[in-house]
């Protein structure tokens, strides 16, 4: 649904133009959340693609990319960031990143800051700039990446390692099967050491 037809350019007046350009603009934002739920299809990207994305490396032109490290707290706000802008019609730009990552990150973040993190998301092909225009979207491997990201790092990896850790209250371990396990594991492995040295 489109409120305001200015907010893409068009005028209001109802003319064979207009309805033309709206169409076009209703096409493209389909078209873009058919590509949004096709790449939510696709398996995640494989070990090659990871390594190619979190080291640095150099694009086709010879130009540095730097890495996207995994858990570095300014690449998991930037990637939390860019899955934000991915239902923008009109993508995002430096004002819209710096903006969102301010209120992510507990540091200062400032237009230069954006602006390296946009050419270092843009050759590792997470992004892509809108023709004509000082904006931006995510490509749809970009998506499927910064999902990934977002996704193991909140959902997976910070639990995990909360379960995982021994400081976690008795109370609270009975809760989850994961922390039982790995503690049943640790009584094991010392018994079994214990037994292994009693021997000796």
């Amino acid at each position: 649904m489109i409120g305001d037809t200015r907010d893409f350019g068009i005028g209001r007046r109802v003319n064979a133009e207009n309805w033309r350009a709206l169409r076009q603009v209703g096409e493209h934002a389909n078209q873009r959340l058919c590509d949004a739920q096709a790449a939510d299809a696709r398996p995640a990207p494989d070990v090659a693609t990871l390594t190619a994305v979190t080291l640095p490396s150099t694009t086709i032109d010879g130009q540095h990319a730097p890495g996207l490290r995994f858990a570095d707290p300014r690449v998991m706000a930037t990637m939390t960031a860019i899955v934000g802008f991915s239902h923008l019609i009109n993508g995002f730009d430096n004002k819209a990143l710096t903006e969102l990552m301010g209120t992510l990150l507990d540091i200062p973040y400032t237009s230069r800051h954006a602006t390296y993190d946009l050419r270092r998301l843009r050759r590792k092909r997470v992004i892509e700039r809108i023709e004509h225009t000082h904006r931006y979207r995510l490509t749809p491997s970009g998506r499927a990446i910064a999902v990934l990201f977002t996704k193991a790092y909140g959902r997976v990896l910070g639990p995990g390692l909360t379960a995982l850790d021994p400081r976690l209250p008795p109370e609270l371990a009975k809760r989850s099967p994961l922390a039982t396990a790995w503690r049943q594991l640790n009584r094991a492995l010392d018994q079994f050491i214990d037994d292994g040295l009693a021997a000796a």
